[in-house]
């Protein structure tokens, strides 16, 4: 899968990271993401390369959604609860290029963003990140292997104790990227992204250590159409399985 020049990999171990809810917008044109039941818009959004722009992302949905960066893209992954909005800063690659946002609610619709980057910043690009979510550094108490294909995941155990956990993600498939995302179990039934290993090449693996509290989670991919070179929604193929917190 080939990759931008300016974009960074998500790889295992780099912290899951959040926007706080009332980013400070400063000088940065304010774009709009409207978040609906079945999707999101706009699909396509028009930067000038090494532009500091505002995400506002409104959630007009009954159920918690998310929006992140993929594929290297630079933009910390936020929580949106429904009827809420969020701000989250973002600053473009500082060349032309296409990045690409994923704005889903796990499990359910998605929607992948292309961001159109055109001409060349007269400086490199700075990080907007935040808070971490889940990742710890703490040393792990346990240790998930989780093996991946098309279309299942399979762990070999289904629960652990609460506290920090190591997942071992291996993609087995020899065709097809896949993705590990740990969802925590929420009580109107909903989603909400834990941590993640993203974007795990074919016979390739990756890791992250999670601090989990006790609950109930699912163990998924959420690799949509139009991501990774993909066709499919792999969890709506069936690629997701539960898994419990103890």
């Amino acid at each position: 899968m080939s990759r931008m020049p300016f974009a960074v990999l998500s790889l295992a171990g780099l912290p899951l990271l959040f926007a706080a809810c009332g980013a400070d917008t400063g000088d940065r044109r304010v774009i709009e993401i409207v978040q609906k039941e079945d999707g999101c818009t706009p699909a396509s959004i028009t930067l000038k390369a090494g532009e500091k722009v505002a995400f506002q992302v409104k959630n007009e949905a009954g159920k918690t959604k998310e929006v992140e960066g993929i594929e290297g893209t630079k933009l910390p992954e936020v929580t949106i609860p429904g009827g809420r909005t969020r701000t989250v800063n973002y600053t473009a690659p500082g060349s032309e290029g296409t990045a690409k946002i994923k704005c889903y609610q796990p499990g359910g619709a998605t929607t992948i963003i292309e961001l159109n980057v055109s001409g060349t910043a007269a400086v490199t690009e700075d990080g907007d990140q935040t808070d971490t979510s889940r990742v710890t550094g703490k040393p792990a108490n346990d240790t998930v292997n989780v093996s991946l294909i098309e279309f299942s995941v399979t762990p070999d155990k289904a629960s652990v104790a609460a506290g920090p956990t190591k997942f071992v993600a291996t993609n087995t498939s020899k065709t097809q990227v896949h993705e590990l995302a740990v969802l925590r179990v929420k009580d109107d039934g909903s989603f909400e992204t834990a941590g993640e290993v993203e974007d795990i090449e074919p016979g390739k693996s990756g890791e992250v250590v999670l601090d989990l509290p006790a609950g109930k989670y699912q163990l998924a991919c959420l690799i949509a159409p139009g991501e990774a070179g993909s066709t499919a929604d792999h969890f709506k193929e069936g690629m997701h399985t539960s898994f419990e917190v103890k």
